[in-house]
């Protein structure tokens, strides 16, 4: 299977489906009390995180149907309507939370699998990222399901995300670090592949580590202690990162 179609909607799909069921399994153990408790997203409680899976698993379903039906379905109409739907449903109770997300995010599942072939690649209106390919729409979706399953803050952590997640999404943010000049020079190299990841002009300090470690640093889960600097001192400064 070439990287392309290990990458592809279709390839991806199994283990959105795994993962999901992951997510939901610890969702439904959080109690009310729990759901109101804080996440490990600053001012957000879970109950904003199980939220925002939600309204974000129905913004990608509008993409998909958008891309079969040719109706113009932006992913929302604008940054404060996706933060007002957040704070509107942070604040019920644990099994409204569960029930929402759990319907919001098997509707995806379901449109994505009975998308279309020939219309994975029609291009849609996402926010803040103007008109891209739908078929970014499975990958991003499990990128927030592992990624806010660790926000929760109730044991899921880098060192728990399936290791073809962190192998992609490791390449991808890479990548969004090059192009970015807030991003300082250093070298990343993973301990599974030792290769090294220039970001910059090669000049900073190189951190090592596990893969997810890294990945976790590099997307502020991880406060990347269980990674190396040479030379010694303290990991660079990153720009703040957002899937």
């Amino acid at each position: 299977m070439s990287h392309d179609e290990k990458d592809s909607p279709a390839a991806l799909l199994p283990l959105l489906r795994t993962c999901v069921d992951r997510l939901l399994a610890t969702a439904g153990a959080l109690s009310d009390q729990d759901v109101r408790g804080p996440s490990l997203l600053p001012g957000w409680s879970r109950g904003h995180v199980l939220t925002h899976l939600a309204r974000s698993a129905d913004s990608r379903t509008r993409l998909l149907t958008a891309a079969r039906t040719g109706v113009d379905l932006p992913q929302y109409a604008d940054e404060k309507e996706r933060e007002r739907e957040i704070e509107e449903g942070a604040g019920r109770s644990a099994r409204a939370l569960l029930d929402d997300m759990d319907t919001a995010l098997r509707r995806f599942l379901s449109a994505a699998d009975a998308h279309p072939p020939n219309a994975w690649d029609v291009p849609v209106r996402w926010l803040g990222g103007g008109l891209r390919p739908v078929r970014g729409a499975v990958a991003s979706m499990l990128r927030e399901v592992e990624v806010h399953h660790s926000d929760l803050d109730t044991g899921h952590r880098p060192v728990h995300w399936p290791p073809s997640f962190v192998a992609r999404e490791l390449e991808a943010t890479t990548a969004k670090l090059r192009n970015d000049p807030a991003a300082p020079p250093l070298t990343l190299c993973a301990d599974e592949d030792q290769v090294p990841r220039v970001i910059g002009d090669g000049a900073g300090p190189r951190v090592t580590g596990p893969a997810a470690e890294l990945l976790g640093w590099l997307t502020g889960r991880s406060d990347g202690h269980a990674l190396s600097v040479e030379p010694r001192g303290p990991l660079p400064a990153l720009p703040d990162w957002r899937s």
